[in-house]
């Protein structure tokens, strides 16, 4: 009997023990925080990129209803369980001429900034896929600073427009070289669309010829998306020539396709 309670009390001392070093860890985390942020650490840029990104804004779902003007802004899909996936919806709704667009004045206001503040925000996939041709293709693959990338696994899927999942179509697979190209050859088919998916150590982007269709890649298929491909978004509320300002970037999740966002704040 008293052997149990020796292992009770083991047990008790144990979780004190621990209960008492996630607290202690859990201060110094916030402590070191609080010093970032006096000391300039952590730049207000970073914390209002960091909101946009990691907020599902209020209502969560306000990207899907075009008629819905949220409470504040926040681009994060509130069905993920990983940081930095954004919803595709809210993202369009920052593109001018789409459905219930959101003008950059507005976000500012939804963002909780005052009208002193000014921030320009651009939107670009990880990768830059330059494709060429018809039939068979080249493929180029860039960073964002405009180098070829070479090692770049590229598949290429050649679809039908009027694509339907059940039917079977031709994939191509190759290597981007020093120059950072490759081709993949296909028997040229009328009305057919070409879908490439570029990876490298993690980073995955797909892009499509024509630009900005309707289709995603997952698991190694094509699938029809509600949306068009997202290509670019640049979005400011001014000019920031002459003025002292604020940089802060981030990778970002799209559409299961890699993006970085750049994100400059000044006033």
């Amino acid at each position: 009997m008293h052997v149990a309670y020796e292992y009770i009390l083991a047990g008790v001392m144990i979780f004190l023990i621990l209960m008492m070093t996630q607290v202690t860890i859990s201060a110094l985390i916030t402590r070191q925080l609080t010093y970032l942020e006096q000391s300039g650490g952590y730049k207000t840029a970073e914390k209002i990129l960091d909101v946009l990104l990691l907020s599902p804004g209020d209502p969560p779902d306000w990207g899907r209803n075009a008629s819905i003007e949220p409470n504040y802004i926040g681009l994060a899909d509130q069905n993920s369980l990983r940081a930095y996936v954004l919803d595709p919806y809210k993202v369009l709704r920052l593109q001018k001429g789409s459905a219930g667009y959101i003008s950059p004045a507005k976000a500012r206001r939804l963002l909780g900034l005052r009208d002193d503040y000014h921030f320009h925000l651009r939107i670009l996939p990880a990768l830059s896929v330059e494709i060429e041709g018809n039939g068979s293709f080249t493929i180029t693959v860039k960073n964002i600073k405009g180098l070829p990338v070479p090692n770049v696994n590229v598949t290429g899927y050649y679809v039908p427009k009027s694509f339907s999942p059940t039917v079977e179509y031709p994939i191509k697979s190759n290597i981007t070289g020093v120059d950072g190209s490759c081709t993949l050859v296909f028997q040229y088919q009328q009305d057919h669309v070409l879908v490439v998916c570029a990876s490298i150590f993690g980073v995955r982007v797909v892009s499509t010829e024509p630009p900005g269709l309707n289709f995603r890649v997952e698991g190694g298929r094509v699938f029809k998306s509600d949306i068009p491909m997202i290509t670019e978004i640049d979005y400011s509320t001014g000019s920031i020539v002459g003025l002292e300002k604020e940089d802060a970037t981030r990778y970002v999740e799209i559409d299961g396709s890699a993006y970085i966002v750049e994100f400059t704040l000044w006033k």
